[in-house]
């Protein structure tokens, strides 16, 4: 069976801490996709998304990091595109999760799931292909040297 989104070399950003954590995010809209046609229940639907909110927020928090100790100049305004993000993922399972006298609540989650997992794969797309390459560039651009040797941003992060 052919996966909801495939990882290809066009949502590469070319900083492969970036693009694995990018290579998870897909495997889990994907389990989400699976969950979802596969008839799993609403808790083990749920679970999925409560575990790809998680990750992303870590995923958006190692960019973040990043973007910081680097001084990337879009900062701000990449922040605030993950800050709306989680503000609309909250919202979507607010809404269906609040109102457990819904008669047809499994029916709901069911139709929400399935607007989210859509939401998800355009905005991570549109995403990785406008704002997280500009970064990518920026920081193959700008990598940290030490002592001559080119290191990764990524290997300050666990050093600060």
């Amino acid at each position: 069976m052919k996966e909801f989104i495939e990882w290809s070399d066009a949502l590469s950003v070319g900083v492969k801490e970036i693009d694995d954590q990018h290579k998870r995010l897909i495997e889990m809209l994907n389990e989400l996709n699976n969950a979802i046609h596969g008839g799993w229940g609403k808790e083990a639907r749920k679970d999925v998304i409560d575990r790809l909110i998680e990750y992303t927020r870590v995923h958006f928090a190692t960019e973040e990091s990043v973007m910081t100790l680097s001084g990337y100049p879009d900062t701000e305004a990449h922040k605030k595109q993950h800050e709306n993000l989680i503000v609309v993922v909250k919202d979507y399972v607010k809404k269906y999760e609040q109102d457990p006298n819904a008669s047809n609540y499994d029916l709901l989650f069911y139709a929400a799931s399935y607007d989210l997992l859509f939401f998800l794969r355009r905005w991570l797309i549109e995403h990785i292909i406008k704002n997280d390459k500009a970064l990518g560039n920026y920081l193959v651009k700008t990598g940290p040297k030490t002592g001559g040797e080119k290191k990764s941003w990524f290997s300050r992060l666990f050093r600060v």
